[in-house]
């Protein structure tokens, strides 16, 4: 008790030393800034000297008030030390410009009377809210983006829900009815095209999702070859030429005005960048509309460089003002009556602004509603300056399979029926293996030159596509052990491609099949 009298006598006896003693130790040791004003006055009588640290203002700078200073924190609190003289305690928080720390603070003010000994004062107290506030706005800003992205999921799984019901719809009501009129040649044959057709629109919603599933797991890997950009639009004019025809669109390509047409580039997702493009016009463009596709080369200061800028408008329904900036976020639609009616997972224009990026090119969109969409696309490609011996390859003769015998590891029942439809219908014979186990025992069991080439599943029992492929490399005839082998399988990711690659498969295609791809992977090995 003796202690606490003395140490009270120490201030009412007003001992300036141990006063300020006292008042150092403190604001070195607390994060609050401390000023103590008269009852009457309009600048501090003391101010702790932690302001310079905390503030980034010296304490002294608020003994006199100094016009000139233009830091809006400086003149926030004089503003307060001149006004504030509640007759209890008040607390208030203020938001300013700190000139001296380049920032905009949060300050938690408080300010009460006190006493000492026979003078009333005022003391205010100014702590610094900003991490506090920096912290709760960014997780205020995450819940809101999780709110959104849930909200977009939710829809993005709602519209799945629809658009994969609406083609499964088709196919097994077209199936039924093909089943109930196998008398009618033409009613079935109609039935069939339908069911194909709805069949295609299924899988493009599948590989919307696959695709983005690999664009967020990094996994999508580039892969660049030489390529020739002249035959690559062409192709792509080829495909949608009779799309575009059948929804009664106006198609112009234009490609005269580049100058090196040979380029290393990932012509596979070059291709799937242009259908993107070219099926989002072709689906939001109405009947007696346009749409025009135009590669053109700039000039490129980089010596051995192309850069190419590629162009896809349209004269379709437009994209409003306010979602033209969330038109590549994934899971987005523009929500309206027309859009709503188009299937879509509302991934396209996102997997392609990735794709486009991985291979370090820009994509841009302008749109006006109700007068159409242009999509710019800017890539630079290393040009080819040597004749290409690709091309040397691919214009030597056809092959003829009419003498080539593939053995079919497939355990299946139905997939061993088309694939062998398919391949009998180019000519070639088929044999076939319910598992990989069979398939080595055929092979190991036959002449060298009996089969020309395996067509490989990956899950099989018994023994999968994998292990068999070893077993077969490992056999003691190397005629044998040197067939080529094909993977044909739903297991459609780049690791998968991969794996097959690895336990020396020489290539690999996926189901379901895509009979151009498998006819040319298959030329290819086999010329």
């Amino acid at each position: 008790m003796g202690e606490k009298k003395e140490f009270l006598s120490m201030f009412n006896e007003g001992d300036p030393d141990y006063i300020q003693t006292f008042y150092q130790a403190v604001s070195h040791n607390i994060d609050t800034a401390v000023f103590i004003v008269g009852k009457t006055g309009d600048t501090a009588e003391y101010v702790f000297e932690n302001t310079d640290r905390l503030l980034g203002i010296p304490a002294e700078k608020f003994y006199h008030r100094d016009p000139s200073d233009a830091n809006e924190l400086y003149g926030k609190i004089m503003e307060i030390l001149r006004t504030e003289r509640p007759e209890e305690r008040k607390r208030w928080e203020i938001e300013c410009f700190n000139r001296t720390f380049g920032q905009t603070m949060w300050l938690s003010v408080v300010c009460c009377p006190v006493t000492f000994g026979t003078k009333e004062k005022y003391l205010f107290s100014f702590s610094n809210l900003t991490e506090e506030r920096l912290i709760r706005r960014a997780l205020s800003e995450a819940a809101n983006a999780a709110s959104q992205a849930s909200a977009a999921k939710s829809r993005f799984l709602s519209n799945m829900s629809h658009d994969i019901r609406t083609p499964m719809n088709a196919i097994m009501g077209f199936a039924e009815l093909a089943e109930k009129s196998l008398g009618d040649g033409e009613k079935v044959f109609g039935y069939l095209q339908k069911i194909l057709s709805s069949g295609k629109i299924l899988l493009e919603l599948m590989k919307d999702v696959l695709e983005m599933s690999l664009l967020e797991s990094g996994k999508m890997v580039i892969k660049e070859s030489e390529s020739d950009l002249s035959e690559i639009f062409r192709e792509i004019h080829s495909m949608v030429s009779e799309e575009m025809d059948k929804r009664c669109l106006d198609f112009h390509m234009d490609i005269a005005h580049i100058r090196d047409r040979r380029v290393f580039c990932d012509s596979t997702h070059l291709n799937q960048i242009l259908m993107n493009l070219l099926s989002n016009s072709m689906k939001f463009t109405p009947a007696g509309g346009a749409v025009t596709l135009t590669l053109s080369q700039a000039d490129s200061s980089l010596e051995g460089w192309g850069s190419y800028e590629i162009r896809v408008a349209d004269t379709g329904i437009g994209i409003s003002e306010q979602f033209l900036p969330r038109v590549f976020d994934s899971f987005e639609r523009e929500v309206n009556s027309t859009v709503n009616k188009i299937p879509g997972t509302g991934l396209g224009l996102s997997i392609t602004k990735a794709v486009v990026e991985l291979m370090n090119g820009m994509i841009d969109v302008k749109s006006q509603k109700g007068k159409g969409t242009e999509f710019t696309v800017t890539f630079f490609f290393p040009v080819v300056r040597m004749p290409s011996r690709q091309a040397e390859t691919e214009s030597e003769g056809a092959v003829d399979f009419a003498d080539i015998r593939i053995l079919l590891a497939e355990d299946n029942e139905l997939n061993r029926e088309i694939a062998t439809e398919i391949l009998t219908g180019y000519g070639f014979a088929v044999e076939t293996a319910e598992n990989g186990q069979i398939a080595v025992d055929k092979l190991s069991g036959s002449s060298p030159g009996y089969y020309d080439l395996i067509l490989m599943d990956i899950q099989m029992p018994v023994m999968n596509g994998h292990e068999a492929t070893r077993a077969i490399r490992q056999l003691q005839d190397s005629a044998l052990s040197g067939i080529p082998i094909v993977a044909m399988t739903a297991n459609a990711f780049h690791e998968d491609e991969q794996a097959a690659l690895d336990c020396g498969m020489d290539a690999f295609v996926t189901k379901p099949i895509d009979v151009d791809l498998l006819i040319k992977t298959l030329t290819q090995i086999l010329r």
